[in-house]
């Protein structure tokens, strides 16, 4: 905490307006400052050798960072919230929780980068030996996998756990992470050469007896980690959403919301319970089943935001993953929305 370096904008500004009081304000208002945060003398000190009340002093500093002599800049430091973290375990019968902490006016672009840093190193360690990481498409988990490092010696083996879109500009697409991590691993990837939805049932199901497509969807049931983030229903505000909206019809999109899905993982579309909805779109999608997500020995499932408590929620109550990383605030809106849920019955 130091008092501004702008004298000579205070000077012009005084100057020009001719105001020569306020310029007498603003030197007598750094010099207070200086004494109490260069100087480092207590505000008692400062009121005695200016013969001025200690009252007056504080009110002095007050002004001083009001009009900009002091600039006070505050570093976000984060941690994990352990205390929380147990009350997510217990509540939702987790593996382990990890919640970062949180500061008023983080936007969400913000949370999300601290919350996938954490993310990334949690992976990061759990990476080590032999291991078969199952990746699905989004942007939570774009960022995660991008910070993602070696740090233990590991034969990594990279399964995409979703169908691939047409449009390559997607930079959230599972083929783009797959491709990325094995790259970094110098590991073995196996790309899920299908698109992400195919409307022809016939056509569908001979794309997935061939052999090329069975050899990645066998090796769903090997994955050691699947991570993912979580989709939400509000298409037009997600990024994940923005591949679905390529392919989902608005008749689909209507039938989703009218058999109360709340989110999806991998694509697929499951309600407050977290049980699969029955629909075309999820009929329809290439990709591996919610009930293999759920079976999965360790499923991290990395999400944030307001518009997230009901996909977390809903996720969580259905067991879908069993490591949720997100910070405070959506923890808290997450624990407050599920005690309403309770209250109702």
């Amino acid at each position: 905490m130091t008092p501004a370096n702008n004298t000579l904008d205070m000077l012009e500004s005084a100057s020009l307006s001719k105001n020569k009081k306020a310029l007498q304000e603003y030197a007598f208002l750094s010099q207070v400052a200086d004494m109490y945060y260069n100087q480092n003398m207590m505000q008692a000190d400062i009121a005695s050798q200016l013969y001025f009340s200690r009252s007056k002093v504080s009110r002095l500093l007050t002004r001083a960072r009001e009009v900009g002599i002091v600039d006070i800049k505050v570093k976000h430091v984060r941690d994990r919230v352990t205390a929380l973290e147990e009350v997510f375990r217990k509540t939702f019968g987790l593996k382990d929780a990890v919640i970062i902490s949180s500061f008023e006016g983080d936007s969400y672009d913000r949370t999300l980068d601290a919350v996938t840093d954490f993310a990334s190193i949690y992976v990061s360690n759990l990476l080590n030996g032999k291991i078969h990481l199952g990746v699905c498409s989004g942007n939570a988990a774009d960022r995660t996998n991008r910070k993602i490092r070696p740090i233990h010696e590991c034969q990594l083996d990279v399964i995409q756990l979703v169908g691939t879109v047409s449009n390559a500009q997607q930079a959230v697409e599972a083929r783009e992470i797959s491709n990325h991590l094995a790259a970094i691993f110098h590991g073995n990837n196996y790309a899920l050469n299908a698109p992400i939805y195919m409307e022809n049932d016939i056509a569908r199901q001979e794309l997935l007896n061939d052999p090329n497509v069975r050899r990645v969807t066998d090796k769903f049931k090997d994955c050691d980690i699947i991570l993912t983030g979580l989709g939400g229903i509000d298409v037009s505000r997600l990024k994940t959403a923005e591949i679905i909206r390529e392919y989902q019809t608005d008749k689909q999109a209507k039938e989703l919301q009218e058999k109360g899905a709340v989110g999806c993982v991998c694509m697929m579309y499951y309600d407050i319970n977290g049980e699969r909805v029955d629909c075309e779109w999820n009929d329809k999608c290439i990709c591996m089943p919610i009930e293999g997500v759920k079976k999965n020995p360790m499923t991290i499932s990395v999400a944030c935001g307001d518009y997230k408590t009901m996909s977390i929620l809903g996720a969580l109550r259905g067991h879908i993953p069993n490591v949720l990383i997100t910070d405070i605030n959506t923890a808290t809106r997450v624990l407050k929305k599920n005690e309403e849920l309770f209250k109702k019955g």
